[in-house]
This record gives C-alpha cells, sequence and structure tokens, in this order.
C-alpha cells in the first residue's frame, strides 16, 4: 500500500510543473511583428497602424499612428495629425527595453520631432563612406498608439530586402520589428 506521504510527495511534484492561473490573463506583452520593405519613398507619407499591423491608405481616417518619409518618422498627433500619439527615442537595444519610461513622451511640433531625424538625432546615422544610411542597433523607438498602447519599435534597415552589408539597393524601404507592452508597461 502507497502511503500518505508518497502520494502528497507526487502531488506536490507533479504541481510545481503546472502552469500557475493568472490573475490577469489579459497582463501578457504581444508577441513581436516584423514588417519588411514598407515602401517610404512616395513624396507623402506611408501610414502604418500599429494596432492593426497594416498600411493605411488614408491619413485623413485618423487610424494611424506612425508614418514614414524617406528618413522621416512622424506621429498622428501634434503638427502632423489629430491623434494622441507620442512617442520618443531612447539610447536603448530592443532587446534592453523591458519597461515603458514613465516620461519623455512628445508630440511632433513646428520646432521639434519626437522622432528626430539627421544623422545621429534619432533611429540612424549616415555613413558617409559609403553614401547609406544605417539604423543605430541601440536605438529603440517607443510609441504610445491611438488606442493607447505602448509599442517598442527597431528600424532594422533603411533598404529594400535589408542587406547586412553595405547597402546597394533601393532606399526608403524601411524593415522594422516592434512588440507591444503588456498592461503593466512590461515588454
Amino acid at each position: 500500500m502507497i502511503s500518505q506521504s508518497i502520494i502528497l510527495n507526487l502531488l506536490g511534484l507533479s504541481l510545481l510543473g503546472a502552469p500557475l492561473p493568472s490573475d490577469n490573463p489579459q497582463n501578457v506583452a504581444a508577441e513581436e511583428k516584423l514588417i519588411r520593405d514598407l515602401d517610404a519613398r512616395q513624396g507623402s507619407f506611408t501610414y502604418f497602424d500599429l494596432d492593426k499591423g497594416e498600411i493605411v491608405a488614408d491619413s485623413s481616417e485618423n487610424h494611424w499612428d506612425i508614418a514614414f518619409s524617406k528618413t522621416r518618422i512622424v506621429l498622428n498627433g501634434g503638427i502632423h495629425g489629430s491623434g494622441s500619439v507620442q512617442g520618443q527615442v531612447l539610447p536603448t537595444s530592443f532587446e534592453a527595453l523591458r519597461q515603458v519610461p514613465t516620461d519623455g513622451f512628445k508630440s511632433d511640433t513646428d520646432t521639434s520631432a519626437a522622432i528626430p531625424y539627421g544623422s545621429g538625432n534619432g533611429w540612424y546615422t549616415y555613413d558617409m563612406r559609403f553614401h547609406a544610411i544605417v539604423a543605430l542597433p541601440d536605438r529603440s523607438i517607443i510609441v504610445k498608439t491611438t488606442e493607447g498602447r505602448y509599442v517598442k519599435i527597431q528600424i532594422k534597415s533603411y533598404y529594400k530586402g535589408a542587406p547586412e552589408d553595405i547597402p546597394s539597393e533601393e532606399s526608403s524601404f524601411y524593415t522594422f520589428r516592434y512588440s507591444s507592452a503588456d498592461a503593466e508597461g512590461h515588454f
């Protein structure tokens, strides 16, 4: 006959491997998404909805969060839209960014861009040797979307096909990855 202590020990061991129920099942960070070759060559901006993960055809619909034109990135808020999107660039790699910052979020204004542009000012540097825009791996963009979610973004490449070597491909094609924070602000 199996003793009561053996049964209790076996039961205890089986519970150690079982997942515990969550108090808040919605408190799970979203999986990472990768967008390849978003075309930002147009004269106007290419608008993108981070919540749906898709390009928005018309900016007047107000269902966009971030827009791209050449090396400029603007947000749907301030002078570039009627939304309330805010953002900032952080000197942190995508992997190292684990918590939404408590301050530093801005909207675009006439005198300041929430996502600065120009070599070394935001997400990229200009390599004069090769005349290339190089995404900085130690920079992350963080955005508060139109839906109120926080999203971290890493621009991986500015060139079609996201080449790892010196780019000779067409420019103004963004490849970026992004991930949403959970309800507590954790990535």
